[in-house]
Formats: structure tokens, C-alpha cells, sequence
């Protein structure tokens, strides 16, 4: 399991997941003082990681 900030979504991370040799995503937008943490998204499955994050940049 990888976790990073988004590059054009502030205050939302992408946590990865493999499964099958297939990578797939979960965007979580973080929490705040009067809210938990929410899924907002889960991506389609890639073959590799690299294109994962070609498509869901990091934002360092």
C-alpha cells in the first residue's frame, strides 16, 4: 500500500493498492477539524504503477 497528496486536488490523497499485478486507487479527501476523512473515488485498474501515477500525479 502506497499513500501520496495529489498534484491538482489539494486536500485529497491517493492511496494505492495491487491486486493480481493490477494497481488500483482510492482518492481520500483528508480530514478536517469538523470532518473525518471520506472516500470520494476508487480509479479504473492499471497494469503498472507508473501509469497509475501518470494519470493521478503526485504533488511532491
Amino acid at each position: 500500500m502506497n499513500k501520496y497528496p495529489l498534484k491538482d486536488e489539494p486536500g485529497k490523497s491517493m492511496v494505492v493498492f495491487e491486486k493480481a499485478g493490477q494497481y488500483y486507487g482510492h482518492i481520500i479527501k483528508e480530514k478536517t477539524e469538523k470532518a473525518p476523512a471520506k472516500f470520494v473515488f476508487e480509479t479504473q485498474r492499471y497494469g503498472s504503477l507508473e501509469l497509475l501515477k501518470a494519470d493521478y500525479p503526485s504533488a511532491e
